[in-house]
């Protein structure tokens, strides 16, 4: 019987070391189930989980940190972390504020320059970590602090607020809330499918990808082999500062105002929803489809929770430890490949 049991576990773990993502499928499902259960109703009899407005809420609610996943899923896939991401996207949502506000740039032409800072400060961190050798964890939360300061410093500790472009920055980036939609659907699902689609092509279809896999499963391998380490870390860096810029934007739209507190713990969600998605911290995973159904979890356990009348604290806490169990879970899938 004993053996039995153990055949049937072993073959558990090796379903799950196959197909990562199935134990995040699994949680959310039976999440969703719970949640539905426990929701009260509205007047009209409708569980307010499942209703129209609440589905939009979650959605609104995870599109940015899906679509900076995406991007923090390649920067995993090579082996490193980004930690400056959320200041990065402060940053660069005040300086959207003072293109468009100050100087009186064009529209596009203040997007752009925006994600070239964004490409930039990307640029930068790669350096610190390929040039001089410093651990990504470490040299990416440490010009973190100086992102957030010149975020601080450039705005005045002030919001911005959009005047000049705040209609149109809503219309092409806008909110759900604000009815931006496109071909029936809101704009931020676009935008979301847009990204989605990018990073799958990127790491999934092509050349790159491979490069991209082969330097977070063996750097020296892929070193030997011909593929330009240093290249494909400095392009998974410059892309998260692109997207990091790109969400600062968002945010921007969303809520009509440049702020330089824009983007807090995003970088912490970004991680997670990937990790959730079965990229591991040592390189091995990279399904954007994964981390989309990671950012939902986090994006449904803090909604439902909201719902069913949990205290935020007590949220937190929950919060905490799905966080901790998935990291376990990364770290024990890891070893067992």
């Amino acid at each position: 019987m004993d053996a039995v049991i153990e055949t049937k576990q072993g073959s558990l773990i090796r379903l799950f070391v196959k197909y990562p993502i199935l134990p995040t499928l699994i949680f959310f499902v039976v999440m969703c189930v719970v949640f539905v259960f426990l929701s009260p109703t509205n007047m009209q009899g409708q569980v307010i989980f499942l209703s129209q407005g609440n589905l939009y809420s979650i959605f609104e609610a995870t599109a940015g940190f899906s679509i900076g996943a995406f991007a923090m899923t390649l920067v995993l896939l090579v082996g490193c972390l980004d930690i400056s991401s959320e200041s990065i996207i402060a940053m660069c949502a005040v300086i959207l504020g003072i293109f468009i506000e100050t100087f009186h740039m064009g529209f596009w032409l203040s997007v752009f320059l925006t994600l070239s800072v964004g490409a930039l400060c990307g640029f930068i961190n790669s350096q610190i970590v390929i040039r001089f050798k410093v651990p990504s964890f470490l040299g990416t939360i440490a010009v973190s602090f100086m992102y957030l300061g010149l975020a601080y410093t450039f705005s005045g500790s002030k919001s911005i607020l959009f005047t000049e472009q705040a209609s149109r920055l809503s219309r092409v980036f806008g909110s759900i809330g604000s009815n931006a939609s496109f071909l029936g659907l809101p704009v931020l699902l676009w935008w979301t499918v847009f990204f989605l689609t990018l990073f799958y092509l990127l790491i999934s279809k092509s050349k790159f990808g491979r490069w991209a896999q082969a330097v977070g499963g063996n750097e020296l391998s892929a070193f030997s082999s011909g593929v330009n380490v240093k290249m494909v870390r400095t392009a998974a860096f410059v892309l998260m500062g692109v997207v990091s810029a790109f969400i600062g934007v968002i945010f921007c739209a969303r809520l009509g105002a440049a702020s330089p507190n824009y983007g807090s713990q995003y970088t912490l969600k970004f991680i997670i929803a990937a990790v959730l998605g079965g990229t591991t911290f040592d390189g091995e995973g990279g399904n954007v489809f994964g981390t989309l159904l990671g950012s939902l979890v986090m994006g449904v356990l803090t909604n439902g929770l909201s719902i069913i009348g949990i205290d935020v604290y007590i949220q937190q806490v929950i919060t905490g430890i799905v966080i901790v169990a998935t990291v376990i879970f990364s770290v024990y899938i890891s070893s067992k490949k």
